[in-house]
């Protein structure tokens, strides 16, 4: 199944806490992964968010 989502959460190697990444329209984790590469550098884990998701944290 591929996912797609506007915000991605990322942590690099050496980091405590993740930081998000977001884009205009929603893109793959392998779009997420080559955008990282190119700036910040290898991703060490990778996850997406959706507004969906954060509203089952708050019921």
């Amino acid at each position: 199944m591929i996912v797609r989502r506007r915000t991605w959460w990322y942590r690099l190697a050496g980091q405590t806490f993740a930081q998000a990444i977001s884009f205009e329209h929603p893109v793959t984790a392998s779009k997420v992964r080559d955008v990282l590469r190119r700036s910040v550098g290898r991703p060490l884990d990778l996850w997406g968010r959706s507004n969906s998701d954060l509203w089952s944290f708050h019921k």
